[in-house]
């Protein structure tokens, strides 16, 4: 089975919060998911706005 995860979490200042996005991989990996491809959504001038993951387990 596959879905799409749609993380959204910025730091106070702006940009993604990477130390949340790798707790969320870890909580992923420990639910028994795999995440197959990270992909970045865009605004007009290249702003990250969120990061899609999807992800996959044997289910």
């Amino acid at each position: 089975m596959q879905k799409i995860v749609v993380f959204k979490k910025k730091r106070f200042f702006g940009g993604i919060d990477i130390d949340a996005l790798n707790q969320k991989v870890f909580e992923l990996g420990q639910a028994g998911w795999q995440v197959k491809t990270i992909t970045t959504a865009t605004r007009f001038f290249g702003q990250i706005t969120s990061i899609l993951l999807l992800i996959e387990n044997n289910e």
